[in-house]
């Protein structure tokens, strides 16, 4: 979860607190943003007594503030906490010029060879204010947060800030050779004693020479040309997603005018970065210049799209939902104020709450989300507790119950235990399994389901089977002394447009033996273990499947009375190619089991 760093001077003020507003009750309204004030400062200093209340003392401590939730990330930043405690005091939320329709004469223009390499950018020019030493700090931060967390250290998307008052516009947004130019870049943060100050260096050599450079190398691996901000003249604002240059990328506190950048392969990830930033300097009092990025190729949000861009959310919630929910008689009128208190644009159309929420929000969902903004509004403390109606004596899940007894008679069989991501890529469960798409064989059920708010490809899809999990465990530990003989029990999602949400949740057992015997006995000896102890009886039967030598791979049935043959699952040797693609070095014998089919032959014995 983000922790900032604030400080409590620059909080207030931005919130609108009194002086005399004490560390007890900013640690209550941090609810708000579910945050948690930390019991030290920046600095190492305590916060609390000895007897643990919160000392009672005016300085201009640097808090830490530790926040809860990683879907709001206008959050992230201290002025995003102050305009949601701004907002609560005051009873309704701000609304910004810069997100209204207007004409604009800047432009970003995007060269088509980056659609292959980062292919959205956008960007806004702020003026009206002066750069300061704490709203410079605060800025860095915010930017250092979102860019790690939401933008995955830089590879879904980066930002930076420029000196705007000598750009000349159109800035272009260039994809350049390696060594096509030189330019100095911003100095490493601690000098080396031998950083040549001054020094101009070509894009490869910042890749290879400069801390920053050699940590970020790898989001431009593979590409032989590297994305370069420049402006109209080709003065460089900076090597992307890596450094600023030391001209036009150096911000200094005094400076009235800073031009703003994202740029990434997320593009809603980036408009709603950049509709973060310039609402932050809104509430510091910068007036938001638009600019309309121009790309020469077709995106998502068309071809030419200026920023900041209006991206708000509209839910609808029944009235009664709030009450039933919640547990209590509510009335409408006093669920939208509290809304609107919260920053949500709130209106009552006849039984329903209609919310919408400003465009520096994205995590609005469902209809729930709508009561959980209400709730936390109103404080969860405010709600009345009431005690259980019915009393039941609570037990585990059968299925899962049947998992554990799964797993204890895996270990008994000499396999370890792993708990891998239900999330990964498209590639781990179709291309290095050599499945093509749409002809996935039974146990998958056709295409994989797709993260639609993905905040990173390696995330993107659910898994609709466990043995690729196991494979990418066995490609990281050739070190480890073989046979290797890995388990997991866990979930996958199948496609099935007849399910809700177009997916229906299993669960599997998986398990490999990777071993320079391993062959299709290798997967069948626990099978027979594992099936035998359960007192199931099974068929093997051949199976082709694209991911095992043909011949060796089985399909696992068992037959209901009245219901015919049921498969369980399939087991076999991993084909040669499966076996390149992973980057194994010995043959892997494998075998997945649905987990629900078991448990329904094993309760109807």
């Amino acid at each position: 979860m983000p922790t900032i760093t604030v400080s409590r001077q620059d909080l207030y003020q931005l919130a609108g607190l009194p002086p005399t507003y004490s560390l007890a009750e900013l640690d209550d309204a941090l609810a708000l943003v579910k945050g948690e004030l930390g019991s030290r400062t920046y600095e190492g200093l305590s916060l609390r007594t000895a007897d643990g209340d919160w000392i009672d003392d005016d300085q201009d401590f640097r808090l830490r503030i530790e926040l809860k939730d990683t879907n709001r990330p206008d959050l992230w930043s201290v002025e995003g906490i102050a305009r949601q405690l701004r907002d609560h005091r005051r009873g309704y939320g701000q609304a910004y010029d810069c997100f209204r329709a207007q004409s604009t004469d800047l432009t970003l223009e995007v060269d088509p060879a980056l659609k292959p390499i980062r292919p959205f950018a956008g960007g806004f020019l702020a003026y009206g204010g002066v750069v300061g030493e704490e709203s410079l700090r605060a800025f860095i931060e915010t930017q250092e947060t979102l860019t790690r967390n939401f933008g995955r250290k830089r590879s879904t998307f980066s930002m930076g800030v420029y000196d705007g008052e000598h750009i000349v516009f159109p800035v272009q947004f260039r994809a350049v050779g390696r060594h096509e130019l030189r330019f100095e870049p911003l100095p490493p943060s601690s000098e080396p004693a031998d950083w040549p100050p001054g020094a101009e260096m070509t894009p490869q050599e910042i890749l290879e020479r400069h801390p920053t450079g050699r940590e970020y190398a790898g989001i431009l691996a593979g590409h032989d040309r590297v994305p370069l901000l420049t402006d109209a003249t080709g003065a460089v604002l900076a090597l992307i997603p890596v450094i600023n240059s030391a001209g036009l990328g150096r911000v200094t506190p005094g400076m009235t005018t800073l031009f703003v950048d994202v740029t990434g392969v997320e593009q809603d990830h980036c408009l709603l970065a950049l509709n973060i930033l310039a609402t932050n300097l809104a509430d510091r009092g910068w007036t938001i210049r638009r600019v309309a990025t121009v790309y020469p190729y077709d995106t998502p949000r068309g071809r030419s799209v200026t920023v900041p861009h209006p991206m708000p959310i509209t839910q609808r919630a029944p009235a009664n939902e709030f009450s039933r929910l919640l547990g209590e008689p509510l009335v409408a009128t006093d669920i939208a104020s509290k809304l609107t208190a919260y920053g949500v644009d709130t209106r009552v159309d006849k039984e329903e709450i209609v919310a919408t929420i400003p465009s520096y929000r994205q995590d609005y969902l469902h209809a729930v989300d709508v009561v959980e903004d209400y709730a936390i509004s109103r404080g969860y403390d405010a709600i009345a507790a009431s005690m259980e109606q019915e009393f039941t004596v609570g037990r585990l899940d059968p299925l899962t119950e049947f998992e554990d007894l799964v797993r204890d008679l895996m270990i008994g069989f000499g396999f370890e235990e792993a708990i891998c991501n239900i999330l990964t890529d498209s590639s781990s469960l179709r291309h290095y399994m050599e499945i093509d798409e749409p002809g996935a064989p039974p146990f998958h059920g056709g295409p994989t389901v797709r993260i639609a708010n993905v905040m990173s490809q390696s995330y993107a899809h659910l898994r609709d089977w466990i043995i690729p999990s196991l494979l990418e465990i066995e490609a990281h530990s050739a070190g480890a002394l073989y046979p290797h003989r890995v388990f997991e029990v866990g979930e996958v999602a199948v496609f099935d447009p007849q399910a809700n949400l177009g997916s229906r949740t299993e669960s599997r057992l998986a398990a490999i033996v990777a071993a320079d015997d391993a062959s299709f006995d290798s997967a069948q000896a626990p099978l027979y273990a594992l099936l035998g102890a359960l007192d199931i009886a099974f068929r093997v039967t051949h199976w082709p499947h694209p991911s095992f030598i043909e011949g060796r791979c089985a399909l696992v049935t068992a037959d209901r009375s009245g219901e015919g043959a049921m498969p369980l699952g399939f087991l076999g040797e991993l084909s040669p190619q499966v076996l390149t693609n992973w980057g194994a070095r010995t043959p892997i014998a494998a075998l997945e089991l649905s987990l629900d089919a078991l448990l329904a032959v094993h309760v109807g014995k």
